[in-house]
């Protein structure tokens, strides 16, 4: 299993974009995320392999929502951002304060 710290390095672009939608609205399915994303349409299997990655590097919790997951942030965007920013700073404070 991965750490925090693996997984708070930037964030690619669509996992950007689905993190986006749902901090703004969930819980949302596979099919609620491609239906908020609008236009270019993304494969059904893209978007449901990128929430798994998301769920796995535990930014994303799921709950079963009949044959589907229904998936929502494991935090707020102010959470994941204090994390990244001290997943960062945190190594460079070990060497003292001259990287800082």
């Amino acid at each position: 299993m991965r750490s925090f710290a693996d997984a708070a390095q930037v964030l690619g672009e669509l996992e950007l974009r689905l993190m986006d939608v749902l901090w703004q609205t969930s819980p949302l399915t596979v099919r609620g995320v491609m239906a908020r994303l609008g236009r270019p349409a993304l494969a059904y299997t893209t978007i449901m392999t990128t929430l798994d990655r998301l769920y796995k590097k535990g930014l994303l919790a799921r709950t079963k929502d009949g044959h589907a997951f229904a998936y929502q942030p494991a935090m707020d965007r102010g959470e994941y951002q204090r994390r990244v920013v001290a997943a960062a700073v945190t190594p460079l404070l070990a060497q003292g304060p001259g990287p800082v």
